[in-house]
């Protein structure tokens, strides 16, 4: 019974690691909205392993990857976007993935996709 007890603890906790992320959500709603929509399509543009990919080759892969956008580098070189604020937004891209499992819904902070 205690072994069955610690596999669900583990379970839940597991799922719990990269839960929806209402301090990632707000980074995303300042920055990434007005290029690539609503938070939760846009974080379904990729699987968990390709955001895991993005965010693993570097600490600038966000950057990297709008580098040839202008308005997006203006936006991205705020003195907003802090690491911690980063660390918000990887944690939120990932836990809404289009393959992580999350369903969006109603909360005080957003309704929807």
């Amino acid at each position: 019974m205690k072994n069955i007890l610690l596999a669900l603890a583990i379970l839940l906790a597991s799922q719990n690691l990269y839960a929806y992320n209402s301090k990632g959500m707000k980074v995303y709603k300042k920055l990434c909205v007005s290029c690539h929509g609503s938070p939760f399509r846009g974080a379904k543009m990729h699987t968990v392993l390709e955001w895991e990919m993005i965010y693993d080759e570097s600490d600038t892969a966000i950057k990297d990857l709008h580098k040839s956008d202008k308005e997006a580098m203006e936006i991205l070189n705020d003195s907003y976007f802090t690491k911690k604020k980063q660390s918000y937004l990887k944690k939120f891209l990932i836990g809404s993935a289009k393959d992580a499992g999350s369903v969006p819904g109603c909360d005080g902070n957003y309704c929807g996709y």
